[in-house]
């Protein structure tokens, strides 16, 4: 791994290697690629911006010791840390910027979000076992990384889901909940990790295949350049991939209106006759100012082409009405981990001179009603803001 992230980082112009380290150096002098070589941290001659380790936990104290005293950004991709050595990374995360994963794989990243996009949808309903297959010289067994895609399905379900590492020794039939985790070894197999979900009847199969071990160098040195950035705090690839698909989708719907009704009562039975006496009508981008002396604004929007049976069906509250809006959605998985998109979201609206007659989030989407004329513009904007081609 050491020399695979050394190659690359050689070929990268955005990238100066001042060192590298290597406990088994006998003459000072000794390099490799023309790069120095020293023994340790300790000998590292200059600026150092951001450290990449692939060695072995043992190493960790004195990473560790020269991130935090030099605050030199660290990118852990050594896998076998055990707790003590998690709080210890934990403890000095407040000090400078570390980047850990048991997993370098931009491609793993993302097949670690789609477990987790499946687990949500398919639910208890679906049984699911996570095989991993890696080289014969591996000493963990499971991978990080299998450990990794447990805990994603484990994170979304709302019951408890205990990991089975070893089924054979129980000689028991599967408990509802359980996560089983199988790890072969053999080979020079870089890694291969298949998250199956089991229902009745049917089988979804994720999987992932590193062909060599340039991927995860490749991946560490992306990490480096994100976590260069940063002062301190402990960071991973979701949270890189976070950032950098923090927008994947932006949606227009034509021809939407918005009502605005005021100062209806804040009682939850008069809240639901109002979208009671709606029926079928198709009612979205809901929103309600915080009630005060037991009354609310309210707002919503409908399809232009069921206003008028919006209105008739609220004879009693005469809302306020703005027509022939577009409905504008921007999305995307990374919102919920990344602060400040709405921030940069609003900077494009004020930089069009447009203001949204309705808006609502969640931690995934913003949503909002703008006049028509506005959208072709707008819309360019925020794919601009955040490097989306058209």
């Amino acid at each position: 791994m050491g020399s695979q992230v050394l190659q690359l980082a050689l070929d990268d112009p955005e990238l100066e290697v001042v060192a590298a380290i290597d406990a088994s150096v006998s003459e000072p002098q000794d390099s490799i690629m023309d790069v120095p070589l020293v023994r340790g941290v300790n000998q590292l001659d200059g600026r150092v911006d951001v450290l990449i380790d692939f060695s072995h936990p043992a190493a960790l104290p004195g990473l560790l010791s020269y991130a935090t005293q030099q605050h030199a950004a660290l990118v852990l991709g050594t896998t076998g840390y055990n707790a003590a050595d998690r709080r210890s990374i934990e403890d000095a995360a407040d000090l400078t910027a570390i980047f850990m994963s048991p997993n370098m794989s931009y491609g793993v990243a993302v097949l670690t979000s789609l477990t987790r996009q499946a687990a949500k949808a398919l639910g208890p309903a679906f049984d699911v076992e996570i095989s991993e297959t890696h080289h014969r010289r591996k000493v963990d067994a499971p991978s990080g990384t299998a450990l990794l895609l447990a805990q994603a399905v484990a994170d979304v379900s709302p019951e408890p889901m205990p990991y089975v590492l070893d089924r054979p020794a129980r000689h028991e039939a599967r408990t509802p909940n359980e996560i089983g985790v199988t790890a072969r070894r053999g080979g020079t197999v870089a890694g291969e990790h298949t998250v199956g979900f089991y229902g009745d009847d049917e089988v979804i199969e994720l999987s992932h295949s590193a062909l060599s071990r340039r991927i995860m160098a490749a991946g560490a040195l992306r990490a480096a350049k994100y976590i260069a950035t940063k002062q301190q705090g402990l960071f991973d690839m979701e949270m890189l991939l976070a950032e950098q698909s923090l927008v994947t989708h932006i949606g227009v719907e034509r021809d939407v209106a918005v009502l605005s009704l005021s100062s209806v009562s804040a009682e939850p039975d008069s809240i639901a006759g109002i979208f009671g006496a709606l029926g079928n009508i198709n009612v979205d981008m809901i929103s309600a100012t915080t009630p005060s002396g037991g009354r609310l604004d309210l707002a919503f929007s409908v399809p232009q082409t069921d206003l008028a049976a919006a209105v008739s069906a609220l004879p009693d509250v005469a809302p306020r009405v703005t027509q022939h809006l577009s409905k504008l959605t921007v999305e995307g998985e990374g919102m919920a981990l990344t602060p400040g998109v709405s921030v940069r979201v609003f900077r494009c609206l004020a930089a069009c001179g447009v203001t949204p007659c309705q808006v609502t989030t969640s931690e995934t989407k913003i949503t909002m009603a703008v006049e028509a004329g506005h959208v072709t513009r707008l819309v360019a904007a925020i794919r601009d803001e955040f490097g989306l081609s058209s």
